[in-house]
């Protein structure tokens, strides 16, 4: 049976026309069996510059490019690309496969010939007195493995854009590893991200017609970037059948090290969306369920709609047998498990709206409040003292609470006004006792205590925690952690991003017996976004200030990425009616230009779920498929997301409309009317931050609409844009 290997590339082709994907199936088995591939028409290319490139039947009208290597006894197809027919031929010839001279790594170099002169700028004037960005000499990129022609023209630019468009011509390793240096990273550095197994015995692979030495080097980190080895019937049908963005398959080195690296205990990561926390996490859960097949591993998250998600994306990265160790489950739903299973008892849980009212009514039945205590103890205030501060500690008591730390709490109060409030506490958890009833913060404060003793069900146990959007958690979340789990080497592994934060005041990982500090590492490069897309995402985020869970400054100073897209798009409107009307002409663009099953790659993204339900309605009068994103559960592939930005929180898109971002949404006015003075500061950065979730969900493409006037976060020059609107 011969070896089948996927290349980014090829997968990425399949996602964009999922209509491929059966014929590319039988294509690939039959390579795999490597019998009788008479059926698949295989051709070389007259010209090709590589003699071992052919050309495959995909369909009439496309076909597939393929290296054909190694052996008779062992031989090997790399499959690089899908094209229409012409198309196909055209980049047959031009490709060549090489194992890197340097360090080992598998490429496909796709230039005909040396790299032109200035393929990115106008000349440099001769009076440009900027610094060069890379202040290396050609000799020492080519040492780390920089193709040489290359190498000549990096160290000669001076701004990112420049060399962000010489890198748009490079092995994706190449690519990635100028982009480093450019931010920072030693060459030293560089070197061991993109050849950590160069130094072996054997030395480095250097024939990429010898089996054995093909074989070592698809094993390198560096090469998994653009190559996946197919290893049995069944990955390849998950790898196939899909609809697991590439970014998410092909691991950079330094995330697939961050997945498989055996630790001493906690470990953390930080960083922007589209970083590939989520991913690394993934591959982390699975990465321990196949080490040890006796171990149990727990993946959990806030929302339960990612939680969906990730359970869904998992099925693509391993078997029944690994998946049937891990545990997918929200946060929540975990305490509600752990709490029915000890107790026995029906649980019901009030929502957010309902909750606030009964703080409402629990602070009007406490007497002798003074008109400034009323003033600060708004429902929203009361609730987050309890789920940050009260439920924090392990027991709660009037005792616990008065000598608790309010870390992350910006609104002040001092001990009588703490002996008052715990009145409303104890009235408020009177009355939901009452009622039968209870929040998720008190389910979670349960379990956790549950968790802590003896009582814990057999099923709750896990021999290692993987936590996605641990910036969400609350105290209670997180005591509940790390009681399932012994303190221990892989005990927990933490993703994060500050910027991220929707749910809550900041916590401190260390005070809750979670140790990670010393043991993080931040993640800077996106592997989902455009640069324009990033770039205009974290200027929302200009005028705050934000601390990790180890209480570290989170910059986004050196985020960027290596896609290139279009630039953010603003629309102002003047009604809703015109705001809702751009938004339907948009998706039926979007929607001519996808393929029927890839529909769910598209979203409009609302502040709330009223512009939801009004725009699904919208859409459907308008002879589009949406629908409004489920809670949980895989979505429709055949029908465009209109999704609340809580709700698409941690989820992808290929490209995104953002609606209704105006000044009375960004931040809510009507929130922002009943709270306190001293509250109004956390309301806004939180609205930021969700503006922000909102405007990095797209992987390609963003438009933002708005009617009125825009939120002050928004960071377009409004005037201009409407002067250039008209």
């Amino acid at each position: 049976m011969a070896t089948v290997v996927l290349a980014k590339e090829f997968h990425r082709n399949l996602e964009l026309d999922g209509s491929l994907k059966p014929r590319a199936w039988d294509v690939l088995r039959k390579l795999q069996m490597d019998e009788d591939l008479t059926g698949l028409d295989l051709k070389i290319p007259q010209g090709a510059r590589d003699p071992r490139v052919r050309t495959a039947r995909v369909t009439d009208n496309h076909r597939a490019v393929l290296f054909a290597t190694g052996s008779k006894e062992d031989a090997y197809y790399l499959l690089v690309a899908i094209r229409p027919h012409d198309e196909a031929y055209e980049y047959a010839v031009k490709v060549t496969l090489r194992l890197n001279p340097a360090n080992g790594v598998a490429e496909v170099l796709r230039e005909t010939t040396p790299l032109p002169d200035r393929p990115w700028s106008k000349p440099a004037a001769s009076d440009d007195d900027r610094s060069f960005l890379l202040p290396y000499r050609t000799s020492e990129l080519e040492d780390l493995g920089i193709l040489p022609s290359l190498a000549k023209q990096a160290i000669e630019v001076r701004d990112e854009d420049a060399l962000q468009a010489l890198c748009l011509q490079a092995p994706a390793w190449q690519a990635c590893a100028l982009l480093d240096l450019a931010y920072g990273e030693s060459l030293d550095a560089v070197r061991r991200s993109y050849a950590r197994e160069a130094e072996t015995t054997k030395g480095l692979p250097t024939d990429s017609n010898d089996p054995e030495q093909l074989r070592d080097s698809l094993s390198r980190s560096a090469s998994k970037m653009e190559f996946v080895v197919v290893e049995d019937d069944d990955h390849l049908s998950r790898m196939v059948a899909g609809d697991f963005a590439t970014w998410r398959t092909f691991l950079h080195p330094t995330q697939r090290d961050l997945a498989e690296r055996h630790r001493k205990g906690s470990f953390r990561i930080a960083g922007g969306a589209g970083t590939g926390k989520t991913v690394v996490a993934m591959h982390r859960a699975v990465h321990l369920a196949k080490r040890n097949p006796a171990s149990r591993v727990l993946l959990t998250t806030f929302t339960v709609t990612l939680a969906a998600q990730l359970e869904d994306n998992l099925r693509a990265l391993a078997d029944e047998d690994v998946l049937k160790r891990i545990d997918v489950v929200g946060i929540d739903r975990l305490a509600r498990q752990i709490v029915a299973r000890t107790t026995g008892r029906d649980i019901t849980v009030v929502y957010s709206d309902e909750e606030e009212r009964r703080w409402e009514h629990a602070a009007a039945a406490v007497q002798d409040l003074s008109p400034s205590d009323r003033a600060i103890f708004t429902p929203r205030f009361l609730a987050a003292e309890h789920r940050q501060v009260v439920l924090g500690e392990e027991t709660a008591t009037q005792e616990t609470y008065l000598n608790a730390i309010r870390k992350g709490r910006k609104v002040k109060i001092d001990r009588i006004q703490k002996i008052r409030l715990w009145r409303i506490v104890e009235e408020f958890v009177h009355r939901l006792s009452v009622d039968k009833k209870t929040t998720f913060s008190l389910i979670a404060a349960e379990a956790a205590a549950i968790a802590k003793s003896d009582r814990l069900p057999q099923a709750n146990r896990y021999d290692h925690v993987v936590v996605d959007e641990g910036q969400d958690l609350s105290p209670a979340h997180w005591r509940l952690l790390r009681a399932v789990v012994q303190v221990g080497p892989d005990d927990m592994f933490i993703s994060e991003d500050a910027h991220q934060r929707i749910y809550g005041a900041q916590v401190v990982l260390g005070r809750l017996g979670i140790e990670t500090r010393g043991r993080s590492q931040r993640l800077t490069l996106n592997y989902r976004t455009t640069r324009e897309v990033v770039g205009f995402a974290t200027r929302i985020l200009e005028g705050e200030a934000f601390l990790d869970l180890d209480e570290d400054d989170e910059s986004t100073r050196l985020y960027r990425s290596l896609l290139t897209g279009p630039r953010p798009e603003p629309r102002p409107t003047d009604s809703w009616e015109e705001a809702q009307e751009h938004a339907v002409r948009t998706l039926e663009k979007w929607v001519s230009e996808t393929s029927e099953n890839s529909l769910s790659s598209l979203a409009v993204l609302t502040p709330d779920w009223r512009v939801s339900d009004k725009l699904v309605r919208a859409m459907k009068r308008a002879g589009i498929p949406a629908m409004v994103t489920r809670i949980d559960g895989p979505m429709d592939p055949r029908r465009v997301q209109i999704a609340t930005v809580h709700r698409a929180k941690g989820i992808e898109f290929d490209r995104c409309l953002v609606i209704s971002a105006n000044a009375e949404k960004y931040p809510p006015r009507n929130v922002l009317a009943k709270a306190a003075p001293a509250e109004r500061p956390v309301i806004e950065m939180e609205s930021r931050c969700l503006l922000y979730v909102a405007c990095t969900r797209p992987r390609r493409q963003l438009v933002v609409v708005w009617h009125g006037e825009p939120s002050k976060f928004l960071p377009f020059d409004v005037d201009n844009v409407a002067q250039s609107d008209e």
